[in-house]
């Protein structure tokens, strides 16, 4: 673990002197460069073209380790033709930069939380209703880009966004000062959140006091106090050492960080059938790196965290229950359309489906 720490920590250094060189400009960052498969046989198929690709995560994570795949298989694919730039960290901007980026056609490439895509496409917040999601990791990832998960994606199609993949990033645990068995310890609790009405909406329910916090910002804001609690994956909360100032750690099931990795649409819709099919099959790549190697590093970032002093602990069915029960009204606030209404119970009798199949 303590290997991991220290490269963790050097790669966030090497990043911050990347984004800090590279051309003067604090707005131009440097892109990361990795070393990609060795290209194949170069083809006149696909074009000679340099896209941008761009994730929050900080360098080492699971996300990162993805998208590095994803630069990799897009370049090895393209027989060279293609040449990717990737801008990990952040460092093209906040998470909303990023999607209006792809939006506009500046970032050809991003991964971005459904949360904060919601701002642009309402039904991209259906992930987030509490206790949606099974327990079951690989399900989710699996029913997500079936067919039905398709179906969700297109939904982005009206505000530029074509949607690759969906990728499951681990559940969001809710971490405090103050320990979290009940409903009742939620009182009055500040707890930070992206923005996003679903989250505001499961907050108000369980009696707590939601307050939007930039990702960046929230490491301050638990240290003097403007929030008590976040709610994050551990990944998220180890990485941004969240724990430092935070004595509990709660496994409550109750949301989860689900990414999508999108394009801009006028681009993908450009390219020919053989570049698309290119950028596809650099998406599945991407999310199999993702769901192998997310249930170790976050097993990981737990083991740090209680390591440096933090109490950890997974609610049990009664706990999950009376969550549950709590939340059911954040469902009638977001079932506003006919849309709506139809895809959240076919999505939830797909879960089951898949959970019963798998036995």
């Amino acid at each position: 673990m303590k290997k991991r720490v220290f490269s963790l920590i050097l790669a966030a250094t090497m990043a911050l002197s990347l984004a800090a060189c590279g051309g003067g400009s604090a707005n131009t960052p440097a892109p990361v460069e990795s070393k990609a498969a060795e290209p194949g046989t170069p083809t006149t198929e696909i074009p000679k073209m340099t896209i941008k690709l761009t994730q929050p995560q900080p360098i080492g994570t699971p996300e990162d380790l993805a998208c590095l795949e994803v630069k990799a298989k897009l370049e090895e694919l393209s027989g060279g033709n293609i040449t990717v730039e990737y801008y990990p960290a952040g460092q093209i901007g906040s998470i909303p930069e990023s999607i209006q980026s792809v939006q506009m056609g500046v970032t050809q490439l991003a991964m971005g939380p459904c949360a904060i895509i919601a701002s642009y496409c309402e039904d991209a917040a259906m992930v987030d209703l509490p206790y949606l999601l099974p327990q079951d990791t690989s399900i989710i990832s699996e029913v997500m880009n079936d067919e039905i998960g398709q179906e969700f994606m297109g939904r982005l199609g009206d505000v530029g966004i074509h949607g690759l993949g969906v990728w499951f990033a681990g559940f969001r645990q809710m971490t405090s000062n103050r320990d979290i068995n009940s409903v009742a310890d939620m009182k009055g609790l500040k707890m930070r959140i992206m923005e996003s009405n679903i989250l505001t909406d499961t907050y108000n329910a369980l009696g707590a006091q939601p307050i939007v916090v930039a990702y960046a910002d929230t490491y301050n804001a638990l240290s003097n106090g403007t929030v008590d609690a976040q709610e994050n994956p551990a990944q998220s909360t180890y990485t941004m050492n969240f724990h430092e100032v935070q004595k509990y750690v709660v496994e409550t099931y109750h949301d989860a960080q689900v990414h999508v990795l999108m394009a801009n649409k006028a681009w993908f819709d450009g390219l020919d059938a053989a570049t698309q099919e290119i950028v596809i099959e650099a998406e599945k790549a991407g999310r199999a790196v993702l769901d192998a190697e997310l249930p170790d590093y976050t097993q990981e970032c737990i083991d740090g965290m209680v390591a440096s002093g933090c109490e950890y602990h997974k609610f049990t069915d009664e706990q999950i229950a009376e969550f549950k029960a709590a939340t059911a009204s954040v469902y009638d606030k977001f079932m506003t359309t006919d849309w709506r209404k139809d895809f959240v119970p076919r999505l939830q009798a797909a879960f089951d489906a898949a959970v019963a199949a798998k036995g």
